[in-house]
């Protein structure tokens, strides 16, 4: 009986979790997803390339868009991981190269390379329009 009690309690957590993906995920239009678009961009420190850094668009009232800069320093914007773009309006924008490790190794943490004026106290901001945007982010370590 209680094998059967378990195995019931599995389906049910498995099906609500499969619904509540295919619900909040989907490409699909919702009166709760904002208008996108797509944004991209290169960021560069002291003049070089950024790689591994994470860049938030942050809008008031919305869920943040977010890209991660290649070694080119390339980023493009996601607002959901399969949905393109960033939120149309005025974002506050934030680049971070921090990385917490995993939690049995605090040697596998990435420490932050920039200064906070980038992301913690971040004055960098953007405001999205229509159409394809391009926001440039050219940072220094000073």
């Amino acid at each position: 009986m209680n094998g059967f009690r378990l195995e019931s309690c599995c389906c049910w957590t498995a099906t609500a979790c499969l619904m509540f993906l295919m619900a909040g995920c989907g490409k699909g239009t919702s009166p709760d997803r904002p208008d996108l678009a797509d944004v991209t961009g290169i960021v560069t420190l002291d003049g070089l390339p950024l790689s591994e850094a994470v860049v938030t668009f942050q809008p008031a009232d919305r869920h943040p868009s977010i890209g991660r800069t290649d070694s080119e320093g390339r980023y493009e914007l996601y607002y959901m991981p399969d949905t393109q773009g960033g939120v149309i309006g005025p974002n506050q924008v934030m680049v971070t190269t921090r990385q917490d490790g995993e939690d049995d190794d605090p040697a596998s943490n990435i420490p932050e390379r920039i200064p906070a004026q980038y992301n913690a106290q971040t004055t960098l901001s953007a405001d999205v329009v229509k159409g394809r945007n391009e926001f440039n982010f050219d940072l220094t370590s000073k």
